[in-house]
């Protein structure tokens, strides 16, 4: 005989969530797939710490190091700041209050927090897995950024705006404009990406590993998420309580 409780459990779950993100696009082969980018990421770097590539590339820091304009000096150290570790640990906790208290959708908050997280966070594999130094401020005419963190490749910031904007896609993607969101989003990217450059903290071929590198992590994610997330958060009363109200 079923007990109440047990029934009640059950004829909560069986209601549809209030959040889109219950399960995240993944490929058949989410394991396979960003181990097989992360190599090809791994090689780069090397490849460009090992080659005189990088005499190449430090032409191109100390090109656009003679060409500061005042506003875009201004914007680009402010996106440093608002990218870095401190904002970007702001950005998450705006949108678990956004996306949880607001919207009262806890698993689309831990979903896009995650997505964005991981991604971000999976950059440090390369970043010291590779152990690229930035480029010499001394070299530059006009050197902008105070960052003393050696680690060039890939870079954190544009990690960051690449894991967001693909996260916030995967929110809205049911939505007639969500496809604005990913090209705006990337697009953004990739101008942080340029302005990594133009302050003089990384080198071209960072910041272009810095978008494969956090799709790797990306695509690791959402099958992770697939598999074990879901079994774990039915289980936490206080996100089912909300999500199936």
């Amino acid at each position: 005989m079923t007990s109440p409780d047990y029934a009640a459990r059950g004829a909560r779950t069986a209601r549809s969530p209030r959040s889109r993100l219950v399960t995240l696009p993944s490929l058949r082969h989410w394991i396979l797939v960003p181990v097989a980018m992360s190599i090809v990421v791994f090689a780069l770097g090397f490849l460009a710490k090992t080659t005189p590539v990088t005499d190449a590339e430090l032409s191109v820091n100390q090109t656009m190091s003679t060409q500061h304009v005042g506003w875009l000096n201004t914007v680009s150290l402010a996106l440093e700041k608002i990218l870095g570790p401190s904002g970007a640990i702001v950005i998450l906790v705006l949108l678990i209050v956004i996306l949880w208290f607001l919207r009262r959708t806890p698993i689309d908050a831990l979903a896009v927090v995650s997505i964005t997280g991981f991604g971000w966070v999976y950059s440090l594999i390369f970043k010291y897995g590779v152990h690229r130094h930035r480029p010499d401020p001394g070299l530059l005419a006009n050197p902008l950024s105070p960052d003393m963190d050696p680690n060039s490749f890939p870079s954190g910031h544009v990690c960051f705006a690449v894991s967001l904007t693909i996260a916030l896609y995967f929110l809205f993607r049911d939505k007639r404009w969500g496809i604005w969101v990913l090209i705006l989003g990337m697009v953004f990217s990739g101008f942080v990406a340029i302005s990594r450059v133009y302050v003089g903290v990384h080198y071209p071929i960072d910041v272009i590993a810095s978008f494969p590198a956090s799709v790797a992590g990306i695509v690791l994610w959402c099958g992770l998420w697939n598999k074990l997330a879901m079994p774990i958060l039915n289980r936490v009363p206080f996100v089912a309580r909300l999500e199936y109200r």
